[in-house]
Formats: C-alpha cells, sequence, structure tokens
C-alpha cells in the first residue's frame, strides 16, 4: 500500500498528469511500482531516461519529429519526477537539469520549434521558449504563465492549440518556478517579471505587438490578471483555475503541497500565499478576460471566478465546466481548443 505522500500526489493531481504526454499504460505501471514517496522521482525518472534514449536513436536514424516528440515526453516525465519532491535537493536538481537537457534537444526538433530565450532579470535569468507559427509573418502573440508548482514545460500543449490557429506562444519560469525557485521565490507582484518578460520578447520575437494577450494557468491566471491590468500592451487575458486570492489556504493544504510550497514561495510560503490578490488591480483591467473554472475544483472553486467579475472594468466571459477539476485538466480536449478559440477572436 502506498504512503500518504504517494496517495496525495495520485489523489490530487493523475489527471494533470495524464493530460501532459503521460502515456496511460506507463502511468499504470508507474502506480504498481511506486509504494513510497522516496521511490517518487527515481521511477519517474527511470521513464524519462527511456523516452530520451527512444529520442536519441530516432534522431539517429534521421527521424527528428520522432525523436523532438520523444524529447518533449522525456521532459514532461522529469518534470512529474521532480514534481512536489523538494525535500531531496540533489534529485530535485538532477531531475530539474534533465528536463532542461532534454528541452533542449527537442528545441530545433519539434515543428514549428522553440527558440529558447534567457531573460536577464534581477541578477539571474528567466528561462523561456517562443514558437511561432509556420508562413505568418507577423503573428499574435500570447505569453503563458505557469501555476505556483507548474512550469513552463507544462504549457506545450496550451500552446500547440495556439500555434494550430495561427498564433505564436512564449512560456517562461518567472520566480519561484522551476530551477529559478532555488534563486528567487513566487512574489505577489508578478507583474514586475512579467513586464520584464514582454519587454525583451517584443523587442526580439517578430510578432505583431498590437495583438498580445497572456494567459496563465492556476496561480499564473492571477499573475496573468496582474500583468494585463498593469500593462496596457496586452489586449486580452486568460485565466484558469485561478483565485481572487488564495489568502487562508495554507493551514488547510496537506504537508506535501506546503512543503512544495516553501520552494517555491520561501520559508514564509503563508505569508507570500496570504498577499497574492487582486485587490487593487481587478478594477483596472479593462481588456476582455475569460476565465474558465472546474465545478469539481476544491482548491479554487468559481466562487473566484464571480468575485473577480464583479471589480472589473472590461468584459468578462467566464466558463465553468461542472465536471472539471483543477485546470480542467480531465477536459483537456475541450477547455484547450476552447481558450485559443476565444484568443483568436480576440486578437483580430
Amino acid at each position: 500500500m502506498a504512503d500518504r505522500n504517494v496517495e496525495v500526489a495520485l489523489e490530487r493531481f493523475t489527471w494533470r498528469m495524464l493530460s501532459q504526454y503521460v502515456v496511460p499504460w506507463e502511468f499504470e505501471q508507474l502506480k504498481s511500482r511506486i509504494h513510497r514517496w522516496d521511490q517518487w522521482c527515481e521511477e519517474w525518472s527511470k521513464e524519462a531516461r527511456k523516452h530520451a534514449g527512444i529520442g536519441d536513436k530516432a534522431l539517429a536514424d534521421g527521424h527528428r519529429l520522432t525523436a523532438g516528440a520523444a524529447y518533449i515526453r522525456a521532459a514532461l516525465y522529469y518534470h512529474w519526477a521532480t514534481f512536489l519532491f523538494v525535500h531531496d535537493q540533489h534529485q530535485w536538481r538532477a531531475g530539474m537539469e534533465a528536463m532542461g537537457e532534454c528541452w533542449q534537444k527537442a528545441a530545433p526538433l519539434v515543428d514549428p520549434p522553440m527558440e529558447l530565450m534567457e531573460i536577464p532579470f534581477e541578477g539571474t535569468v528567466l528561462p523561456g521558449y517562443l514558437r511561432r507559427p509556420a508562413g505568418i509573418a507577423r503573428p499574435p502573440l500570447v505569453i503563458l504563465v505557469p501555476g505556483g508548482d507548474s512550469t513552463k514545460e507544462e504549457l506545450y500543449d496550451f500552446g500547440e492549440h495556439m500555434l494550430k490557429r495561427g498564433m505564436a506562444v512564449f512560456a517562461f519560469d518567472g520566480p519561484g518556478q522551476g530551477l529559478v525557485s532555488a534563486r528567487l521565490k513566487l512574489r505577489p507582484d508578478f507583474e514586475v517579471p512579467i513586464r520584464a518578460v514582454t519587454d525583451y520578447v517584443l523587442k526580439r520575437a517578430r510578432v505583431n505587438a498590437r495583438r498580445l494577450a497572456i494567459g496563465g494557468i492556476s496561480y499564473g491566471g492571477l499573475f496573468a490578471c496582474r500583468g494585463a491590468a498593469f500593462d496596457n500592451r496586452f489586449k486580452a487575458v486568460v485565466s484558469v483555475s485561478s483565485w481572487y486570492t488564495p489568502a487562508g489556504r495554507f493551514t488547510s493544504m496537506d504537508p506535501l503541497s506546503q512543503t512544495g510550497l516553501k520552494q517555491y514561495m520561501g520559508e514564509n510560503a503563508e505569508q507570500v500565499q496570504d498577499s497574492i490578490t487582486l485587490a487593487g488591480a481587478a478594477e483596472r483591467l479593462e481588456v476582455p478576460l475569460l476565465q474558465v473554472y472546474g465545478g469539481l475544483d476544491r482548491a479554487s472553486p468559481p466562487e473566484h471566478a464571480y468575485r473577480v467579475e464583479k471589480e472589473l472594468k472590461g468584459p468578462a466571459t467566464t466558463v465553468v465546466f461542472e465536471n472539471g477539476v483543477h485546470v480542467c485538466n480531465n477536459l483537456h480536449h475541450i477547455a484547450r481548443p476552447l481558450i485559443a478559440d476565444w484568443l483568436l477572436d480576440n486578437l483580430r
């Protein structure tokens, strides 16, 4: 029988993993092998190494698209290997670095390719990747913001739907996300790194700066709203399963998530979480906002969307999938195309 941390990870995040290139059969095999939390990182890493090996062989055989897809899957398996596994910093960092290596290998092989960028910010860099749709000289651009325990790699599939509709995407790790969390912690004024990223990317991305949107999942949705509230270059915003404020959540969270938040937010994670809010920002938001929530989501229930709506100056569209979990990952085949369609309609 699995220990409590393994049970929590599977109970809360199964749909999230399965919506991110995890093979269902391999997932079942992993579940049968992992009984203790200290096995989690290594067992996922074994599967990641297998897919990286598939990529290496495909590339040697000249099959670039197959290799790129295998490296993407390997990177995401490393993401799940390190997910909340922060008590063992050696394994966590090794997994994070391996994820980055796979992502680098995938970058020139996927279609369209990724252009990897490092944005200078407060004495370090924020890593990100740009993908542009083929055949469009100056496409609109959507900047994507991960959640509190997420990374830019987890936004790859979201971006796929946008690229198919002629929009470029740029996803990045900000303070408190991915390996950046070892140097900078999550901050309530996330609009500050968003502005730095936006400034940098618009100078280099060859996109239509007048057709610019921002979106995020979980904490990233709230941060996307703040980004647009304090930067009038954004013409549309998407927030998926976020909050008006997550204040007061820390004490009710399971110990595994509390430990993870201390990696991402610092030892004073509860105080940081309590200070994250749209108060004073929602009232400044004048551009169209799409909010997507799940009716089964206990972490960020739809009541937060309705509270945000009441303070906005601009128009809001709120979609609640009654059978949706957090980020509607169990309905990703419906929610993610809907988001991409809405963005296209609002960036014409």
